[in-house]
């Protein structure tokens, strides 16, 4: 791009089904840090979330299948919500104006070494995407705290497979390359093209399945991933996937995950072993994290999404653990009636105090 011409413009997309403060917390941050859209599009209602960015200057608000889904197969809801996730998203990347659109979850916010604008216009015409890689939240404290977004972030370790074991013991099982979540990344993909998104990259066009379209990992950005804002919010994921079934079938994760669901399922009537396994699944004892940040798979960065938060919302937004668990409780009655129907769940000892 010469100089003189403008800078390429960015948005981002994200399928939600989570708390008001979250959404709130997303849109936030994204347009701090120069997002000109964030595209939202809700699961279910969630008027709390939506008076709030009612007024919001970029912010777009949807419902999953306000068009009658009529892209989709028979213009029906997909019945995977990753399936809803690829439509939305494909969506937003065929009706936007801007020249890029990142796909990425409500629990993941884009962290910029520099302006994305800046590595944007840099990129060649030839790539169709850039890759943003992980890193995933864990803790060093049991209490979490002083908000959600508090802890520390470890990145794929490549050299698990043959050290995982050694390092982390029977924990391992629960980790993939040394994460807990997915080390695939997220997609910043061009507009403008005809593409389709994926949840982790573009398709050439909705019926593809191939991931070919040329890209290169991203050098400025990466993702925070907050898999589980508290530890009550990331015990409901694992017990979720737990138990849900499409089309009869359970919805196939790979084998780390599928661990971490049936030790959930395995400990569901008793939350002090719940709270155990959050900790095997994402806590970190002191001389693991110097260990790894030695070997730069483990970073401390100062995280400012409460404040960009605040100075969106003011007080309108509370990112403590213990509002945020009060919230889940009502946001997720139904799955914890079903839980505790199934398992014997109860929610109350694993909401946060803080």
């Amino acid at each position: 791009m010469t100089q003189g011409q403008d800078m390429p413009r960015w948005g981002v997309v994200a399928t939600v089904d989570e708390p008001a403060a979250l959404v709130a917390a997303y849109v936030a941050h994204h347009l701090s840090i120069g997002a000109s859209e964030v595209h939202v599009f809700f699961d279910r209602p969630n008027p709390e979330a939506e008076a709030l960015l009612a007024p919001v200057d970029g912010a777009f608000i949807h419902h999953s299948g306000d068009d009658d889904w009529a892209r989709s197969w028979r213009k029906k809801r997909p019945a995977r919500h990753q399936g809803r996730q690829k439509y939305n998203a494909t969506r937003a990347l065929n009706e936007t104006k801007l020249d890029w659109m990142i796909h990425c979850d409500a629990d993941e916010f884009v962290s910029l070494a520099r302006p994305l604008e800046w590595e944007l216009a840099k990129t060649g015409e030839q790539k169709a995407w850039l890759r943003l890689e992980m890193d995933e939240r864990c803790y060093l404290d049991r209490n979490p705290g002083p908000d959600i977004f508090s802890g520390v972030f470890r990145r794929r370790w490549d050299g698990f497979q043959e050290d995982g074991l050694m390092f982390y013991g029977l924990r391992s099982r629960f980790l993939k390359k040394g994460l807990a979540g997915h080390v695939a990344g997220k997609p910043v993909v061009r507009a403008g093209r005809g593409y389709a998104i994926g949840v982790h990259y573009p398709l050439k066009d909705w019926d593809s399945k191939e991931n070919d379209l040329p890209y290169r990992p991203s050098y400025n950005g990466r993702l925070m991933h907050f898999d589980g804002l508290t530890p009550l919010h990331c015990i409901l994921k694992m017990l979720r996937r737990a138990t849900t079934k499409v089309k009869g079938q359970p919805v196939p994760y790979v084998g780390s995950r599928k661990a971490q669901f049936a030790e959930a399922a395995e400990r569901a009537a008793d939350p002090a072993e719940l709270m155990s396994l959050w900790w095997e699944v994402q806590g970190m004892r002191d001389y693991e994290a110097d260990e790894l940040e030695a070997h730069e798979l483990l970073i401390r960065p100062e995280v400012k999404i409460a404040a960009e938060t605040r100075a969106l919302f003011g007080d309108k937004v509370d990112l403590s653990l213990a509002a945020f668990d009060r919230a889940l409780l009502l946001h997720e009655a139904e799955l914890i009636a079903r839980l505790r129907e199934e398992f014997g769940f109860d929610p109350e000892p694993l909401v946060s105090s803080a």
